[in-house]
């Protein structure tokens, strides 16, 4: 009796983990929670290359001011009254109208140029000063005029690098070829004599204007001297930056080109090197990012990260040359540019050379 108590034991034993493995068809054991899912990082946030006016200062307006022909006139007028007046029609800093004598502009310059869609000329008045450029922008009002904004440099009258050609040109807009954009640059120079110049581009649209877009176009920063005083800066850090548009993006797209290079104390103190042209073609580096023109904004607006423009590509292989009478013909097989490779390089070419041709 005890054993069969005991068979029965064991018997039970074993079957109880069996049946607890079973289940029916309609439930299901239970499983695992799965492991936590890993949030896929956030896309990097995109930013302007480089922004900022610099010593440009652009103030909007919106005044009925008298005719652009009219204002060159009073700026130039005998009586101290009229030319202050004129001054404050095309916004200049108040240091200049408060004097007890208002002062005649050192030159005057006046555009008159396509800036907005309105199908009508606008005019830019531009006067130099002491100590300031400053350029009015006017739309046409009915029969009148309205100041729209005033941009102003503050630059020594006796400097030689700076004047009205320098401040301000007019291009052809990249939103449509009836446009025409206005440019602005400004430089700015430390006691090291590191330059920086800023450039800032303005259009009018439904009679506002604004500054589409601004950022430093050139730079050169030289390291400091250890030696004794008056010794030769080290070497130079160079770079260039320029809009351009790309029609192939659509109407509205362009692209911020940077371009940078390294030029060495020898080449930094040569006197050549203070042409334009010097850094440019010093260039080596270039980076690219594209903008979108928006509505909305009135402002180019950045729509990727700043990156290497292209990779350099080896030129393709030359054709065959005539072989004289007598020598093989040596040829290269026509194919693809080799891809680059990681560094910049391109991989190494193969040559196969023909056997000679039988008469």
């Amino acid at each position: 009796m005890r054993r069969l108590f005991l068979s029965l034991l064991a018997l039970a034993a074993v079957a109880i983990p069996a049946h607890a493995q079973r289940h029916s068809g309609i439930t299901s054991p239970p499983t695992a929670p799965p492991p936590p899912q890993v949030a896929p990082p956030a896309p990097a946030p995109i930013v302007p290359v480089s922004s900022g006016l610099g010593p440009l200062v652009f103030t909007q307006a919106n005044a009925p001011e008298p005719a652009p022909e009219s204002l060159v006139a009073q700026l130039q007028a005998d009586d101290d009254r009229i030319r202050a007046a004129a001054l404050s029609a095309i916004g200049a800093p108040s240091s200049y109208v408060s004097r007890e004598h208002a002062p005649v502009p050192h030159s005057i310059q006046i555009n008159y140029v396509a800036l907005g869609n309105s199908g009508e000329l606008d005019a830019i008045v531009t006067v130099e000063l002491d100590l300031h450029l400053v350029s009015a922008i006017f739309v046409p009002s009915g029969s009148a005029w309205r100041r729209v904004g005033t941009v102003t440099y503050a630059t020594n009258f006796a400097d030689p690098n700076t004047n009205l050609g320098t401040f301000l040109r007019t291009v052809r807009s990249l939103l449509g070829p009836e446009h025409y954009s206005a440019i602005f640059r400004g430089i700015s120079v430390t006691p090291d004599g590191d330059l920086t110049e800023h450039e800032a581009h303005l259009n009018v649209f439904n009679g506002h204007a604004a500054i589409t877009i601004s950022f430093v176009s050139a730079e050169r920063i030289c390291e400091a001297a250890h030696l004794q005083a008056h010794t030769p800066h080290g070497d130079c850090d160079l770079t260039e930056r320029w809009l351009q548009g790309e029609p192939a993006l659509g109407g509205a797209a362009a692209v911020l080109v940077t371009a940078t290079a390294r030029v060495g104390v020898h080449d930094a103190i040569d006197p050549v090197s203070r042409m334009r042209l010097f850094d440019f073609s010093h260039t080596r580096n270039y980076e690219c990012q594209p903008f979108e023109f928006s509505d909305e904004t009135s402002h180019y607006e950045p729509t990727a990260n700043s990156a290497p423009c292209f990779e350099s590509v080896k030129p393709a292989t030359p054709p065959p040359t005539t072989a004289k009478p007598g020598q093989p013909i040596t040829t290269k097989p026509e194919k693809p540019a080799t891809p680059p490779v990681p560094g910049g390089g391109t991989s190494p070419e193969r040559q196969l050379r023909r056997s000679p041709t039988q008469p």
